[in-house]
């Protein structure tokens, strides 16, 4: 796979709880945000750096279509939302805002941005039976299943995923691998906003 690609789980702005798994040539590395650093800043840097052929993110990335002005009932939810039982994109209004602001600006650069739900791929991975996010010794046993449904030609060291927020980006880069091998599932509507599993 010659693209490079992007899965991120996002965070609060300034927690340090945002990572960005990064498939370069056929190697899987992961960028940490620390602490007090501009989450935003620094993914729309490493954009710029790394100049990714797609960005998946664990975020919304619209509205619901009655927020915006056009038909439609659910002022809570998108299609997509009810199809996957996601969070509404209005409980969480500040990380919506600011997810569909970074995606204006790093599509500016010709990069597209789609949004993923990493708990719908954790799903498909069959990783909810395995304590998906419960208690921490359940990681090892996460990862090291998404990693035996890589291909053996890409490198990836399972010690890089050291947290849950790890674990959700390297889900995020599942997404953008099935996108670009055209085998994603498509969730909502597309006039209101996709979420690509």
């Amino acid at each position: 796979m010659k693209n490079v690609l992007f899965g991120i789980s996002y965070g609060s702005k300034l927690s340090g709880n945002t990572v960005i798994a990064i498939l370069n040539v056929n190697k899987i590395h992961f960028l940490d945000i620390d602490e007090n650093t501009d989450a935003d800043e620094f993914i729309y840097n490493a954009s710029q750096h790394f100049k990714p052929n797609v960005v998946f993110l664990d975020a919304p990335l619209s509205l619901p279509s009655r927020c915006c002005g056009k038909s439609g009932n659910d002022f809570h939810f998108r299609k997509a939302d009810l199809d996957l039982k996601a969070i509404s994109p209005m409980f969480i209004g500040g990380i919506t805002a600011r997810a569909m602001q970074l995606k204006s600006r790093i599509e500016n650069n010709s990069t597209k941005v789609y949004e993923t739900h990493t708990k719908a791929q954790a799903c498909n991975y069959k990783l909810i039976e395995l304590g998906y996010k419960k208690e921490d010794q359940h990681l090892i046993t996460c990862r090291n299943t998404l990693k035996e449904k890589l291909s053996p030609s890409l490198f990836f060291d399972c010690q890089d995923i050291k947290t849950w927020e790890h674990l959700d980006a390297f889900l995020s880069l599942f997404s953008a691998m099935r996108f670009v091998m055209g085998r994603a599932d498509t969730f909502g509507d597309p006039e209101e906003g996709l979420i690509y599993v």
